[in-house]
This record gives C-alpha cells, sequence and structure tokens, in this order.
C-alpha cells in the first residue's frame, strides 16, 4: 500500500508554527539479515518469517518510499542488523544493510541498537546468554561495520545528537567518556534546539515505571531526563519495543517509534482482541516511520504507516498514485470534527516479555494507539466522561494532551454535588467546556448548584438535555436541532446567563447532518450561547466497516465541522461494537487500525483546510451533494447510497461559465484523479457535466 505524500509548501510558506524549514525521516528496527528470502511466495506469517524473509524486502521498500518524500537526511534509531556482533552473520548481515540503503538519495545517521552492540547489562542473565551482552569487543565490531557510537551533528542552527544507550549502567570506560561528552555538548549548546536519538527509550508510559528489559535503568535513566529537562531539549526519538508510544517530559516531546520489520508481538496484549496470524507479529497496520517537519517554533512528528510493503531486489516501486496528504498539523483547519472516547482510551496492560527482569515484575504499559489514530485524523477536540478526569493517571496524561494541542469536553450527569463542582473548579485549566447531562426540567437546579458553590469557578458550561421521553438504545440527550425556543427558555432561568455558555443538540441517525447542524447553529444565534452538536451511530442490527450510510453521514459530519468552527461536532463511533445490545461501527478497529471511516475524516480535514464554506445539499442520481465554497473555489461532497455514476453535479456560484478541469478525490483512499466539466443553466438550477462519467463507490470530493 503506497505511503502518503508529504503535505506540499514552499520554503516561504508561513503556518501556525512559522516558515518551514526542513524535514528529516526517521526509522527503527529494520533487523536486516544475511539474505533476502529465496522466494515471495505467500506463508503463513509467523516470528521467523517476519524477520527473516520479509525484513530485507520491508526495507528496501521504506527506502524508496523516504526517497520519494525527499527529506533532508534520515536517522536510523538501531537494531539495524538482527544477528549479533559476536555471531557468523553479522558482516554478511551489515553488508546487506550497506547494499539496500546505498539506494538512499540523502544523508544517513546511525543510532546503535541491542542487535548491533550487543544487550544492556540487567540481572539475572542466563549464562548461556552473557555473549549478547555489550562489551568493548561488540561496540568495536559495530564501529567497523556501521558508524561511531556517539556522535552530534548540525542541520539548519539545529544540533542533532546520537548516543549509545546500552553502554548506560554498563561500567565501561566508554560509558564516561559518553556521559563526559553529552554534558559538555548540551551545556555548551544550551539554549539551541536539540533532538536527541536513542535505542533504548528511558521509559514508555511513566519515568517512575519499573526497570524493565525495555528501557534505560537507573541511574542513568534519571540521568539522562535530568540532561532533558535541564536544557530544555526539544525532542527525544527512540526505538526497540517496535510500538508506538508518544510522551511529554517536561518541555521535551518524546517518541517512541515502531518498526519497518516486525511488530513485537508481546505487546498485543495492549489490545481486548485476539492477536491474530503470527501472534500478532505481522500487524502490519502498525509497522512504519517518522516524518519530523521542522518549523521556526516547533516541530511536527507524523507517523507514516508502511503497512509491510516490500520491494525485492531487480524490482522497481510502483507509481504512487496522486493522493492526498496527511493532514497539515502546522496548518489546521480552524474547525475539526470531535470525537467521543466513550472507550478506556487511555488504557493500560501488564506487557509479559520473557527478558531480563520482566518475568519477575509487573511492566504495566499505556496503550498510546488510540492517540496515534487521532492524531492521523487531525482530530483535536476530545469528549470524556468526569471519570477521566477524576482518576490521578488519566488526569495526567490529560494535561499531557493538552500540550500537546487537544482539547477536552468533560461531561458529568445530573444536579452536580458541590463536590463535582469543586473538582470542575480545580481542574478548570484542563478542561474547554463542563457538559452538565440532565433533564431540561432540572435546568434550574443545575445553574443553582454551580453558583451557590462557594468560590468555585468552574469551567464553561454547556447543558445538554437528557430527554426521558425518547426512546433509545441508551439515554437520548440534547435538544432537538430547530428547538430554538427552549434555548431561549433555558437562558431566560435566574441566573443562566451568568453560568450557560453553551447548549448541546442531538441528531437522531434518520437526519440529514449538515442540515441539522446548521439549525442547531441557528439555534443559538444572536444567544450569545455556542452550540455543541453530537451525532450517534449505534444501530439494531450488525453492521460492517465501510457502511455506505455512516461513510456519508461523517463526511457530513466533518464538512460542517470545518465550515462551522463556532459549532463543535462530535461523533460517537471511534471504536466499534460489535457485541451487546447494540452495534456501531467505528472510525478504527479493534486494534486501533485506521478504517474506512478514519480516512474519510482525515482527507477531509486536508482537502478542507484552511476553510470551507457550506452551501446547499441537492439530490443528485444515486445519492445527495453538497455544493462548498472553498476560499473561491467551488467544491461538491458527494455522497452516494451505493455504488454509483456520477455525469452531472450542482454547481454554485464560483463555477466558470466556460467549464474546466478538476479533481476527483476518493475520500476512503485518498485517491485523486481528474476531471473535466462544462456548465450547464438546467431548469433545476446552474449544474456542471463531466465530459465522463465517474464512477464513485463512497463519499467523494470534487474540487473545480
Amino acid at each position: 500500500m503506497p505511503g502518503p505524500p508529504r503535505p506540499e509548501r514552499r520554503k516561504d510558506d508561513v503556518t501556525k508554527l512559522g516558515k518551514h524549514l526542513f524535514t528529516f525521516a526517521v526509522v527503527a528496527d529494520s533487523h536486516m539479515t544475511e539474505a533476502d528470502a529465496a522466494a515471495k511466495a505467500e506463508v503463513d506469517i509467523s516470528f521467523e518469517t517476519a524477520r527473516q524473509e520479509l525484513g530485507n524486502a520491508r526495507s528496501r521498500h521504506v527506502v524508496h518510499e523516504i526517497n520519494r518524500l525527499g527529506p533532508d537526511f534520515l536517522v536510523h534509531l538501531g537494531d539495524i542488523t538482527h544477528p549479533v556482533p559476536r555471531s557468523a552473520e553479522y558482516d554478511d548481515s551489515a553488508r546487506q544493510f550497506h547494499e539496500v540503503y546505498a539506494e538512499l538519495t540523502c544523508p544517513l545517521h546511525l543510532v546503535p541498537g541491542n542487535h548491533d552492540v550487543g544487550e544492556k547489562l540487567f540481572p539475572a542473565v542466563p549464562a548461556g546468554q552473557s555473549i549478547y551482552t555489550i562489551s568493548d569487543e561488540t561496540i568495536a565490531a559495530y564501529e567497523r561495520a556501521f558508524q561511531p557510537q556517539f556522535f552530534s551533528f548540525e542541520h539548519e542552527d539545529c544540533l542533532f545528537v546520537v548516543i549509545n544507550a546500552m553502554i548506560v549502567n554498563s561500567g565501561l570506560d566508554c560509558e564516561a567518556a559518553q556521559r563526559d561528552w553529552l554534558e559538555r555538548l548540551l551545556a555548551d549548546n544550551d539554549g539551541r534546539r536539540v533532538f536527541v536519538f536513542s535505542h533504548y527509550p528511558p521509559y514508555l508510559a511513566d519515568p517512575g515505571e519499573t526497570q524493565h528489559y525495555d528501557a534505560i535503568d537507573e541511574p542513568g535513566r534519571g540521568w539522562l531526563l535530568g540532561l532533558l529537562r535541564r536544557h530544555r531539549v526539544e525532542a527525544f526519538f527512540a526505538g526497540h519495543v517496535h510500538n508506538y508510544f508518544v510522551n511529554l517530559y517536561a518541555d521535551t516531546r518524546y517518541y517512541v517509534l515502531p518498526s519497518i520489520c516486525f511488530l513485537r508481538h508481546d505487546y498485543h496484549v495492549l489490545f481486548p482482541v485476539g492477536p491474530g496470524r503470527g501472534q500478532g507479529v505481522n500487524d502490519v497496520a502498525k509497522l512504519g516511520y517518522a516524518v519530523v517537519d521542522v518549523y521556526q517554533r516547533g516541530h511536527v512528528n507524523r507517523i507514516l504507516r508502511s503497512y509491510g510493503a516490500t520491494l525485492w531486489p531487480g524490482e522497481t516501486l510502483p507509481v504512487a498514485p496522486r493522493r492526498l496528504p496527511p493532514v497539515d498539523a502546522a496548518n489546521r483547519p480552524a474547525g475539526s470534527l470531535g470525537i467521543d472516547l466513550s472507550e478506556a482510551w487511555c488504557a493500560t496492560a501488564d506487557v509479559r516479555t520473557p527478558w531480563g527482569l520482566d518475568a519477575f515484575r509487573r511492566k504495566v504499559l499505556r496503550n498510546d494507539y488510540p492517540l496515534l489514530a487521532l492524531d492521523e485524523m487531525g482530530v483535536r477536540k476530545l469528549r470524556v466522561p468526569l471519570d477521566d478526569l477524576q482518576d490521578d493517571r488519566t488526569r495526567a496524561r490529560i494535561a499531557d494532551l493538552i500540550a500537546l494541542g487537544y482539547g477536552f469536553t468533560v461531561f458529568s450527569f445530573g444536579v452536580p454535588c458541590a463536590a463535582v463542582v469543586t473538582a470542575m473548579s480545580d481542574h478548570a485549566a484542563l478542561v474547554e467546556h463542563w457538559e452538565v447531562i440532565a433533564p431540561l426540567t432540572e435546568a434550574r437546579a443545575v445553574i443553582r448548584a454551580i453558583v451557590q458553590a462557594d468560590g468555585a469557578t468552574p469551567p464553561p458550561v454547556r447543558i445538554n438535555a437528557y430527554r426521558p421521553d425518547v426512546e433509545a438504545f441508551s439515554t437520548s440527550h440534547g435538544l432537538r436541532a430547530d428547538e430554538r425556543g427552549a434555548v431561549q427558555a433555558l437562558l431566560a432561568l435566574d441566573d443562566a446567563r451568568a453560568v450557560v455558555d453553551g447548549v448541546v443538540f442531538g441528531v437522531a441517525r434518520d437526519e440529514p447532518a449538515v442540515s441539522a447542524i446548521r439549525s442547531a447553529r441557528a439555534s443559538v444565534d444572536g444567544t450569545g450561547v455556542t452550540a455543541s452538536v453530537h451525532l450517534s451511530f449505534a444501530r439494531d442490527t450488525p453492521v460492517a466497516d465501510g457502511a455506505a450510510d455512516d461513510l456519508n453521514r461523517l463526511a457530513e459530519a466533518a464538512t460542517a465541522a470545518v465550515a462551522l468552527p463556532e459549532v463543535d461536532v462530535f461523533v460517537d463511533n471511534f471504536t466499534p461494537i460489535d457485541r451487546g445490545y447494540f452495534y456501531r461501527s467505528g472510525l478504527v478497529d479493534r486494534l486501533y487500525n485506521p478504517g474506512k471511516g478514519s480516512h474519510v475524516v482525515r482527507h477531509l480535514h486536508a482537502a478542507l483546510a484552511p476553510r470551507c464554506a457550506l452551501g446547499a445539499p441537492h439530490a443528485v442520481a444515486g445519492g445527495r451533494a453538497i455544493v462548498l465554497d472553498l476560499s473561491g473555489t467551488l467544491a461538491v461532497l458527494v455522497l452516494p447510497d451505493g455504488e454509483t455514476s456520477i455525469d452531472r453535479l450542482p454547481a454554485g456560484a464560483h463555477a466558470s461559465e466556460r467549464g474546466g478541469d478538476g479533481r476527483w478525490i476518493d475520500l476512503v483512499s485518498g485517491d485523486i484523479g481528474n476531471v473535466s466539466w462544462t456548465p450547464d443553466a438546467g431548469a433545476a438550477g446552474p449544474a456542471i457535466v463531466l465530459n465522463e462519467p465517474m464512477t464513485c463507490r463512497g463519499p467523494a470530493l470534487v474540487i473545480l
């Protein structure tokens, strides 16, 4: 599956982070072996197959994909080879690596991994495995085959630092040498923008987590983290665990990257679903690499999924289809779709790795794949229950995500007691809106409870009218979109205008989303309060990923969210429900891998940035269409009921009188095709006629 292109920009483009300066790429854990597989036939994927038969071909594909992206340089985070330095295959594996990466068209900087220089020193190593431990001999073998074990380089006035994490706590002479060098280097460059690269991370989810095989142990952990804090290092990159984690440590954005070769299947315990083939080692949607765009005032790290694609000797990379770039995190649209996180988005699991001390300790780690999925979609508005704010660990994570650019709406049910008002006030800095769910008949009591709380300064309050009279899968909440009278009655209550900042509206499954969201905005126009709109995707029959009505509804919701940034639009289908009392398709699957809905949201956030305006909805052959204005450019959102052929679309005020060429974007795949068209002033209103009909299998965006 070809990777996405990078966002198109020029050196003088100015974004929210200032001018784009340069781009670099980061890969991890290629585990190259001494030879390519003898054949590329389909096999039952196992751990050995993934690394020994597919690893080299997966690396070769990533190298050529990175060449297409054209970064200024590439950093490899280690585990370059799979054979270790004392093995007979080490030198041949190194030669294989150099042959594959010789095709790279940008400079390459290497970080040593435990497979490259030997394991860190830790207790309980079986006597027969001590040959795998790092030593002066293994370091010398690495430096003969590759690059120095620690070094620095500069690019565009930024400092990049490569360290050997395996020698930390080793007692080797080179540990003291690296320590002295790193401390002097950072002190001499204090105040500069610094990026640090290591194979082992100091930790995965919490700086205080127990010592384990997959992180730097104390006292080295505290020493390294102290340097990051003291010198305000901008970013830290690590690999080793073949899985994705992201943290904020003091001022440092801290990334642990996936592998380009195979998934560490012990980490599949993070997911409440069976691991599939090969115990999860070949969950290819989790393979990928990072592309980092550096700006004047920060950087943006994006994970590009490689999906385990291979390129074999003698093959060439297929011609990449024209495809929408990822959401440009440095230049997001003012409005974007929000997601109700009803699932345990910050869940943990005890990862049972049978190495080091892990067999004798708990290794409780957080699952960050929900965050990766949200980031890919360009989603920054999140809705969570009060329980998350009251849980110390989850609240700390909320604080981190706010620093990373997310915003949270927190909801509670019923007339709030004094303890709830106090909790909301104590943590008001973490909450953009407090959504109070209660029957409209209790709105007076809700307002009174907040007003009468001594010294309380809660975040802005939105009233969400619970409707006990409506039969639904669970409680039905939110005013109907056209209930302006109910909004006015609510605001007429004593002290309402001092407390109520917004009102929540609910949209039923059978309501066209764009029309309902527009009506909700009209219901608060001129009242001094804002609107929040919720769309539920629950149904009473099983539903497969990619159901046409769900994808169309998502496309409408995302488009309205971008076009009407003053309205918060939330959907509740982040993950699927495939068991229980009702069903729901998901933007992602139960492994948090992106589904068709995720792609629709992501592609609309990318295509509609920085802004769009809604025109009129129309019926078209086989579905509906909504006219859009993209800063003076005509566009049409096409919402087919099923696979259909489209040859005529409604036109807006900006349509050319002479016709012309345009782009047809498949919102599921992101693929871009060309269309040509002519105008038609028909009896039903201005229209465009496509010179060649387009087959439409799902939501599409036509830009003319």
